[in-house]
């Protein structure tokens, strides 16, 4: 059995057909633990606030996983902001098998939520590496959220080569992105195609 934990986005309450909810279905079907919680005011965020019900998610699954259970995090958009923010100033109670980060947006595009954003890149970087055994970066070549590309906006200051999803935007509802087949795969098998829809 795997754990799992699912962070969403600025603005996303969770709807039905967002990728995210088919990736919570199948892999409670498939039989694995899933947090998939909805965070306190998605549309003017706080970091204080998501930090925590994220820590207190992350202590649930420390507390419950058995020796040998693999944990993977999922991240998209701010999530990822706020996974980087819980990682510099030293709050994750675990240290998850596998993180991917989903379309983090460029910190320049956050004004209206700058509590999530941390300035120093070489801070980010180290607290990054220390949060996860192993991390994949994965974004669209045309993300708004990213104007300078994935590669150039994170990629290269986090020590990241990132695998890039072309014309998928911020890889959002609004963007097509419900059912999404890689997504579920690579959860179940690290070396599955994530860019399958």
């Amino acid at each position: 059995m795997k754990h799992v934990l699912i962070i969403h986005g600025w603005r996303n309450s969770r709807a039905q057909d967002h990728w995210q909810r088919h990736l919570a279905t199948a892999l409670r079907k498939a039989g694995h633990n899933v947090h998939y919680p909805q965070l306190p005011d998605t549309e003017s965020p706080n970091f204080a606030d998501w930090a925590q019900v994220l820590i207190a998610e992350l202590e649930m699954i420390s507390a419950s996983k058995r020796d040998g259970e693999e944990v993977v995090v999922l991240v998209h958009s701010l999530g990822c902001s706020t996974w980087l923010r819980l990682g510099v100033d030293g709050l994750l109670p675990i240290v998850p098998d596998r993180l991917l980060l989903v379309a983090p947006p460029d910190s320049s595009m956050l004004a209206d939520v700058s509590s999530f954003i941390v300035e120093s890149t070489e801070l980010v970087k180290t607290a990054l590496h220390a949060s996860a055994k192993d991390i994949t970066l994965l974004g669209s070549d045309d993300d708004p959220w990213m104007p300078r590309g994935i590669q150039e906006t994170h990629g290269n200051a986090l020590g990241l080569e990132a695998q890039i999803f072309e014309g998928a935007k911020h890889l959002a509802l609004g963007d097509g992105f419900g059912h999404w087949q890689g997504v579920i795969d690579w959860v179940l098998e690290p070396t599955a195609n994530l860019r399958i829809r």
